[in-house]
């Protein structure tokens, strides 16, 4: 018997997300002899599993390919690169925690320093914590990989920076110049839906996934993403939304190196 903890966030916990991930998680291991004996979703969000069978250790060290996994703190170590989630948005004024999956022998987050931030998304220049999140929509629950960069279990602090696939990821949406409509905690097939009834499907280039979701919607030139939020909003109540503006970044790092 293997278990494994997906660095994957379900944010809904209605019946259909439930199934809907058990479905492609069941499909994902259909050519395996292993069956999920268990499937559990966390209050945070975060997919516990328990694989038995014969290709239970394939099928742990795939799934863990595919969504990510959480290490044990004990077994992390400084140039990991993993997935995780943004948390405390906004809460400090020194960086960015991420939730990387460590809750035993106690609750453990990945701190981004303001430094690092600065350094790897604005050129080393002095914004804020919060302008920071503004820019880049850097809001709770958005998923990120990170790299870790120290580990004190004695103290209990791990310090991290965006991984080197990140950091080409937000510089690939900066030099396309396409503003980015950033949905979280929404299925990709209800945000479709939501585009083909607002007839807003007709403004968007692509639909990127970002974590199981969490989507990018890549606007057409000319297209704001912040117009696209009240009609698509009223259909989906529940998600969050923030806007990544490639125009707005040049703006506010012109303003800064002047």
């Amino acid at each position: 018997m293997q278990k494994l903890l997906l660095l994957t966030k379900v944010h809904s916990t209605d019946r259909g997300s439930f199934k809907r991930i058990q479905a492609e998680l069941e499909d994902r291991l259909k050519d395996l002899t292993v069956i999920i004996q268990t499937i559990n979703i966390y209050d945070n969000g975060f997919i516990a599993l328990t694989l038995e069978g014969e290709d239970e250790i394939a099928a742990k060290n795939y799934l863990s390919k595919l969504y990510g996994k959480a290490i044990p703190l004990e077994e992390l170590k400084v140039g990991d690169t993993l997935k995780g989630f943004i948390c405390s948005s906004g809460k400090v004024g020194f960086g960015l925690f991420v939730d990387i999956g460590i809750k035993e022998p106690y609750a453990v987050d990945a701190l981004i320093p303001l430094y690092a931030l600065r350094e790897q998304l604005v050129e080393g220049r002095k914004f804020s914590t919060r302008q920071l999140i503004e820019l880049f929509g850097l809001v709770n629950d958005y998923p990120l990989e990170i790299t870790i960069q120290k580990v004190s279990i004695g103290l209990k602090k791990i310090e991290a920076q965006l991984s080197e696939k990140q950091v080409e990821l937000f510089r690939k949406w900066q030099e396309e110049g396409l503003e980015r409509l950033l949905i979280i905690g929404e299925r990709r097939d209800r945000i479709i839906n939501a585009l083909e009834k607002t007839n807003h499907q007709k403004d968007i280039i692509e639909i990127e996934q970002l974590g199981w979701s969490e989507y990018a919607l890549t606007c057409k030139f000319n297209t704001t993403a912040k117009g696209l939020i009240p009609e698509i909003g009223k259909i989906l109540p529940h998600a969050k939304f923030e806007i990544f503006s490639p125009a707005k970044i040049r703006k506010q790092l012109k303003a800064k190196s002047s």
